[in-house]
């Protein structure tokens, strides 16, 4: 058996977990806290509604690259 070939195969596959964690994580994090509806002016939630759609967008690249990171 290799052991150089298994450390490193399952230190890329916990660095890969990782990476997909963290960058899970800062997508949710990308729109901070919302106000109460009623504290916001326009422009505050116009600015979350981008956030939110960009945020889906994100989401949808993540999962599409997911699928050709294996």
């Amino acid at each position: 058996m290799d052991w150089n070939r298994l450390i490193q195969g399952l230190g890329g596959r916990l660095l890969r977990q990782a990476m997909g964690i963290l960058m899970k994580e800062g997508v949710k994090r990308m729109g901070g806290p919302a106000k109460p509806k009623g504290q916001m002016t326009q422009a505050e939630r116009e600015g979350h509604a981008r956030s939110a759609e960009t945020q889906k967008r994100l989401q949808q690249v993540m999962k599409a690259g997911r699928r050709f990171w294996r």
